[in-house]
C-alpha cells in the first residue's frame, strides 16, 4: 500500500499541533491575554484580527485569531471561500467556530456550484489576487467547534468560515511552514485582479479584544468549576 506523503505529513502535524496547542492554551488561560497588547495585529481580509504570537515556533507559526462581536474590518471585495498554503490546526478559546469544507469538482453533480476564482502567489505576495477564472465547488463537511475543541484544515482545501456578526469567537492556532506556492479564493461575485493592504488594529481595538477574551475565558472557566 502506498501513502500520499502530504497526507501522512498532515496527520503527523495534526497530532503534534493538538498537543502543543493544549499546553499553550492552558498556559495562556492562566497568564492572561493582555500581554499581547504590544504586538502588531492586523485585520485579515475576511474580517478577524490576527495576532502573531510566535512566527518561529518549531511547528510553524503560533497565532491568535479573534472575531469581534462588534465592528469587523473586511476587504471590500473579499472572497469568502479560500485555501491555505499551509496546514492549520486550531483550538477554540471562546465562542464557537463554524465553517464549511468544500472540494473542487470536475463536472456538475448534485450540490456543485460555479464560483469565480482568483489566485494568490502566496510566497511572493499574499495580498494580491491574480489570474481570474472559474471553478466548480461542492460543500462536503459542516464544522462546528466549541470552546476547548479543535478543528483542522489541510493545505489546499477550500473552506469558508461563517461566524455571524454579533458573535465573539477566538482561536489559538498553529500553521505549518508553507507547502504550496499558490492559493485560491472563490466567490459567487466576479473576482478581478487587485491588491490589498491589511489595516493594523489600533491600540484601543487590541486592548478591547484582548480584555473581552480574558473576561470570556474567566466566565467560561467559572461555569465549569
Amino acid at each position: 500500500m502506498t501513502h500520499d506523503p502530504n497526507q501522512v505529513n498532515y496527520q503527523a502535524f495534526r497530532e503534534l499541533a493538538r498537543s502543543v496547542l493544549e499546553e499553550e492554551a492552558n498556559r495562556l488561560l492562566e497568564q492572561g491575554f493582555a500581554q499581547f497588547s504590544s504586538l502588531e495585529s492586523r485585520w485579515h481580509p475576511n474580517g478577524f484580527a490576527v495576532f502573531h504570537l510566535n512566527d518561529h515556533h518549531e511547528l510553524g507559526n503560533l497565532r491568535l485569531h479573534i472575531w469581534p462581536d462588534t465592528r469587523r474590518v473586511s476587504r471590500p471585495d473579499g472572497a469568502p471561500i479560500h485555501t491555505h498554503a499551509w496546514h492549520l490546526c486550531s483550538r477554540v478559546l471562546a465562542g464557537t467556530y463554524t465553517e464549511t469544507i468544500y472540494e473542487e469538482a470536475v463536472s456538475e453533480t448534485v450540490g456543485t456550484r460555479h464560483y469565480y476564482r482568483g489566485t494568490i502567489k502566496y510566497l511572493k505576495d499574499k495580498n494580491s489576487v491574480t489570474d481570474p477564472g472559474t471553478s466548480l465547488l461542492k460543500p462536503t463537511i459542516e464544522v462546528e467547534a466549541t470552546e476547548g475543541k479543535y478543528h483542522e484544515v489541510a493545505a489546499g482545501i477550500p473552506h469558508e468560515t461563517s461566524i455571524s456578526d454579533g458573535e465573539f469567537t477566538a482561536t489559538l492556532l498553529i500553521t505549518s511552514p508553507p507547502i504550496l506556492e499558490k492559493v485560491h479564493v472563490y466567490s459567487p461575485e466576479e473576482i478581478n485582479p487587485s491588491s490589498y493592504h491589511r489595516p493594523a488594529l489600533t491600540s484601543d481595538e487590541k486592548m478591547s479584544l484582548l480584555h473581552h477574551l480574558e473576561r470570556q475565558t474567566v466566565l467560561n472557566k467559572g461555569a465549569t468549576e
